[in-house]
């Protein structure tokens, strides 16, 4: 056939091919599909489109289930070019299904393209392990080995959830290399106890301030301080720090040492150490049965938190010390938003009351800042009381006085008052972090706003609430044609109602409070 009649048959209709195009033109069409399923089937179609689509098929791979992880294995096996096709992995198993996933282990050191890492083992806080059961499963995937061999030189971002086996379960030690790692930028570490024997002597000078690490996370971990004050002397830079401590106490409990807690005065030094780069801020200080100490503040700190410059959004429970270090000395003029949360309050309270949390909040917080600063609280998803319920009753005025008082006082200063409170997707179904693979994560639902300042959920209390604050000797005839009760609580009533143990007196005479740290509760069985 000539040359002629060959292009009068691809003139033809139907008889143009996309293979037709160049690999340029093949790869862009390629790039822009982004069913995983529908590139696998275009891979298998002709060995032009498997060399240009593999490529993409293995980008991006999560692993659940051993069976699985086998697959994986042999099938890069049969062909090694494809480890350096990964970018992405997530291995993130049920304990039901983790036989084969030690299969993947020989292969991640070579993955040398490799930019994204989660490692998921099973978890003892959900499922069996929850209601007391031995823990016995631990992680198929040897992770301290993988880092200590120098792999992985693209990788930006490492998520942990792993236990060793036998007595190590919760023992992070060796993993302290990953925080010298010379690409890592984001770091999550979850139920793990955060300690290691290294100390700042052990460390060469030139490598203190000199990782790329901007964002460190720890979920439901013991904290140890000085360990935390080693990790935070590394990186050149954070900008990040979310420190989790435990809520959720069931085998592994927390330090009884003072040295070893947040509580001490090595927790505000080892943050001033990110001082100047940190711009978001989360803490919660644990179980409150476990707060042995009451929270020890330096006067004579040369960077107290007022001198993170950077710092934009601070996040922390009523129990935290840092609360008591912005009662001190107030926090920097960079601030936009602080979050308070009762996470850790909730399971302590003998009687639930929010109005008494939004009163702490107003007399802790409101005297130390004179310019716009966002007032976020976060109420927990355990709260005993239905928050709805609780605000949303019109004989309830006194309780949505509490946040009127409050959100005029925040909107003076020319800032906002969001209330939140966590809600799982489906009713009567909850889960405790770390949040595994499958599991539902709860959200932060607004509950009010004070931008929408009668406006409680969806139900406005404009009708009811406005003759009330105008003409305050109304409250007890409106309330009492409503069968209600007007409760509104003293600073010596919040006090009883939290069961708080006072820690100082600070400048003005305001007191500053804690609950009480219960005994601890029972071991497991």
């Amino acid at each position: 056939m000539s040359s002629t009649e060959t292009l009068q048959q691809q003139q033809q209709p139907g008889a143009w091919s996309i293979l037709s195009l160049v690999d340029e033109l093949l790869l862009c069409i390629v790039d822009q599909i982004d069913s995983h399923e529908a590139l696998c089937n275009l891979a298998v179609t002709c060995s032009r489109f498997q060399g240009l689509v593999e490529p993409y098929c293995w980008r991006s791979l999560l692993v659940t289930k051993g069976r699985h992880a086998s697959r994986i294995a042999l099938a890069l096996n049969n062909r090694v070019e494809r480890i350096g096709f990964i970018q992405d992995m997530a291995i993130r198993y049920d304990y039901k299904h983790e036989e084969g996933i030690e299969n993947l282990g020989a292969f991640l050191a070579n993955m040398h393209k490799l930019r994204n890492l989660t490692i998921e083992s099973p978890c003892p806080n959900n499922g069996d392990w929850r209601t007391g059961a031995s823990f016995f499963s631990w992680s198929r995937i040897d992770y301290t080995t993988l880092f200590e061999t120098r792999a992985l030189p693209m990788l930006t971002s490492f998520s942990l959830h792993g236990h060793p086996s036998e007595s190590r379960k919760f023992a992070f030690g060796k993993m302290a290399i990953i925080f010298f790692h010379p690409t890592l930028r984001d770091i999550t570490i979850s139920c793990s106890d955060f300690n290691d024997d290294i100390n700042l002597d052990d460390i060469v000078p030139e490598k203190l301030k000199s990782t790329p690490l901007q964002s460190l996370t720890l979920i439901e971990c013991n904290v140890y301080v000085r360990f935390l004050d080693v990790v935070l002397s590394l990186p050149r830079a954070l900008k990040r720090l979310s420190i989790g401590e435990r809520l959720h106490v069931f085998q592994n409990r927390p330090s009884d040492n003072l040295a070893d807690r947040t509580s001490h005065p090595l927790f505000l030094s080892a943050l001033e150490k990110q001082a100047d780069s940190l711009t978001h801020l989360t803490h919660n200080a644990g179980n409150t049965h476990y707060l042995r100490s009451q929270p020890q503040v330096t006067t004579d700190s040369s960077t107290p938190l007022r001198n993170f410059h950077h710092l934009e959004h601070l996040a922390i429970g009523f129990e935290s010390p840092l609360l008591q270090h912005v009662h001190q000395s107030s926090c920097p003029d960079s601030l936009k938003t602080i979050k308070l949360s009762d996470h850790a309050l909730v399971p302590s309270l003998r009687y639930t009351q929010p109005d008494n949390v939004l009163r702490t909040a107003s007399d802790t917080l409101l005297k130390r800042f004179s310019r716009p600063v966002d007032l976020d609280i976060l109420f927990n998803h355990d709260h005993n009381t239905d928050l709805g319920h609780y605000w949303n009753r019109p004989a309830h005025h006194s309780h949505r006085r509490v946040i009127y008082d409050l959100a005029k006082a925040v909107k003076a200063r020319g800032s906002r008052l969001r209330i939140f409170r966590h809600q799982f997707p489906v009713p009567g179904r909850s889960f405790i972090p770390p949040y595994m693979y499958g599991e539902d994560e709860p959200v932060e639902e607004l509950f009010y706003d004070s931008d929408a300042f009668w406006m409680f959920g969806q139900v406005s209390h404009q009708s009811y609430d406005e003759e009330l604050l105008e003409n305050p000797d109304l409250v007890d005839e409106f309330v009492r044609k409503r069968g209600g009760e007007r409760r509104v609580a003293s600073e010596q009533t919040l006090m009883q109602m939290l069961q708080v143990h006072v820690w100082t007196n600070i400048g003005d005479g305001v007191t500053l409070g804690l609950l009480t740290p219960g005994p601890p509760p029972p071991p497991p069985s």
